[in-house]
Order: structure tokens, then C-alpha cells, then sequence
């Protein structure tokens, strides 16, 4: 029951930092699960000891540290009846792989949508992703930008294995320097004779939960040739 409890705190600590940007406070958590507001400070303690949230500023509510984040994404169960039919229409009478990217993109909150094959590189939503408060430093900007002028070299150093189409890589997860600021959700298949790539790449604050059905569900659709004339 208190594991539950905690891991429930986790969650919705996480989805809430996802959906506002901001530290998130015992009282109105408190008010949601009906426990009170020492109960859940006393299990962001415990979720603070095992490195999971932080406390960014001295009265500020807690953020999710890369590690929670690894530990909320490593529990998601995918669900595809989450996963809008109309979106799904959308892609099918789109068909054209911009117009796919502009779809995903904003499904996943403005972040980049990508995709790559050995002979075409191609990605959306690189303004709306530089509007979010985390590129408020000119540095963290910069870096983003490169690792999108860089695509191939950024893939080329995932690892995707048959038994895991659909990868995550949080922060310092990335082996690519300059991409160590960010996430990544990507899921890989053959179309045709060739391996695709396709992803989201944008700040740790990404909504995990609804990228990764759209993404599987997309690169079924690619798989079975459904998407492309």
C-alpha cells in the first residue's frame, strides 16, 4: 500500500511537472489524493532520498530528476485505445511525411519530430519546441540547435535492438554530447529495404505517456506501407 502510495506521489508529481513547467507543492496533491499535506510531504522526503525529485529552490515544490523520470517511463504500460482515431485519420489521408511530422509534433507537446533513413532527413517543430521556458538560456539553444543540425551523427549512437522497437533517452542517457540537456523517444523499423528512424526530441519535460503509442502506432502504419503513396 505505501508503495503504491509513493509510486501514485511519483506519478503525478511527474505528470503535473509535464503539463505546467513548474515545482509542484504538497497542498494541492494533498487535494487530489485525499491525504494530508504531511503525508505527502513525508513521501516526497523519501522520494528526494532515493534522488527521484528535487527541491529546486528552498520554498519551491519538487521537479522530477532524470532518474524519476527513467523510473516513471520504465512503469508507463502502453496504451494505444489512448491513441485519438481522428489523429489517426488524419495521418492517413495526410500521408506525406511533413505533414506526419507537423501531426506528431504537436501531439507531443511542440517538440521536434524527426525522421531519418540513409537517404532522407527530415523534422518539424523546431520553433514551437525553442518557445519553451527551458530555452530561456542562449546555450542550452545552441546546443539544441546542433544536435538537430546533426541528426545522423545524434541516431547513429542510439542502440536499437528487435526486442524493443521504441527507445528513451533522458538527459545524460545521451551519449551524444551535445543532447545531454534533453530527451529523446524514438522507435525504429524497415521500410523496404531501408531502416527508419523516427522521433521526438525536446527538453526532459515531454509527454512521455501519449509520444510513445502515437510513435508505435505510426511506425506500424509505415511498416505496413499504409502512410507513404
Amino acid at each position: 500500500m505505501q508503495f503504491n502510495r509513493k509510486h501514485n506521489i511519483l506519478t503525478s508529481i511527474i505528470e503535473e511537472y509535464i503539463t505546467t513547467g513548474e515545482p509542484v507543492g504538497s497542498k494541492g496533491l494533498s487535494g487530489f489524493f485525499g491525504f494530508s499535506s504531511a503525508t505527502i510531504r513525508s513521501e516526497m522526503v523519501r522520494l528526494e532520498k532515493e534522488g527521484l525529485i528535487m527541491q529546486p529552490h528552498t520554498s519551491a515544490g519538487r521537479v522530477p530528476t532524470e532518474k524519476g523520470l527513467r523510473k516513471y517511463v520504465d512503469s508507463l504500460k502502453i496504451d494505444f485505445t489512448k491513441v485519438n482515431k481522428d489523429d489517426i485519420k488524419r495521418f492517413a489521408e495526410k500521408k506525406g511525411m511533413d505533414k506526419v511530422l507537423k501531426v506528431i509534433s504537436s501531439i507531443a507537446g511542440g517538440n521536434t519530430a524527426f525522421y531519418i533513413t540513409p537517404k532522407s532527413i527530415r523534422y518539424y517543430g523546431l520553433s514551437e519546441t525553442l518557445k519553451q521556458k527551458e530555452f530561456d538560456e542562449k546555450d542550452k539553444v545552441v546546443r539544441f540547435a546542433k544536435v538537430i543540425d546533426n541528426l545522423p551523427d545524434f541516431v547513429q549512437l542510439l542502440e536499437f535492438d528487435e526486442g524493443s522497437p521504441v527507445k528513451v533517452y533522458i538527459g545524460k542517457e545521451n551519449v551524444y554530447k551535445f543532447a545531454q540537456d534533453f530527451s529523446c523517444v524514438t522507435v525504429y523499423f524497415p521500410f523496404g529495404k531501408e531502416l527508419c528512424v523516427l522521433g521526438v526530441i525536446g527538453p526532459i519535460r515531454m509527454p512521455y505517456r501519449k509520444i510513445i503509442p502515437y510513435l508505435l502506432y505510426t511506425s506500424e502504419n509505415f511498416r505496413n506501407k499504409k502512410l507513404i503513396k
